[in-house]
């Protein structure tokens, strides 16, 4: 049973596109407000995008960049914040983090859907150099 659920966790963590479409029909089936569906599913799955973009560039190159993703990430949010700051005389922090989630989902998306495209790339390459 443990087995069945690591690999279930790990086929959620290199392929959070399929979650992200899971959370997106279940949510759209149960709630009432569609309008905000996609932002909750997005909100839901930027999480396990901060685990899948570094483990798949672990497990297709060797390289570990989960510090980097992190690093990266903090420097967002401070981008972000010093925005916020300059912009308007008080900062309200749920709005503040929501722009900041929101836009590491768009980003963690982009790089894990390059990161597939260059993987995709590679492997025709080293199929036509083979045959």
């Amino acid at each position: 049973m443990i087995y069945i659920l690591s690999i279930f966790g790990h086929f959620i963590i290199l392929c959070p596109v399929i979650l992200f479409l899971i959370i997106y029909s279940l949510l759209k089936k149960l709630s009432k407000k569609r309008v905000k569906v996609f932002g909750r599913a997005a909100d839901m799955t930027t999480f396990i995008l901060f685990f899948s973009v570094p483990e798949s560039v672990s497990f297709l190159w060797g390289y570990d960049i989960g510090f980097i993703t992190f690093i990266v990430a903090i420097i967002i949010a401070i981008v972000f914040t010093i925005i916020e700051w300059r912009s308007t005389k008080e900062i309200e922090i749920l709005p503040l983090f929501r722009k900041i989630w929101r836009f590491l989902f768009l980003a963690l998306t982009i790089t894990y859907v390059v990161i597939w495209i260059i993987i995709i790339v590679q492997r025709i390459i080293l199929y036509v150099t083979m045959t």
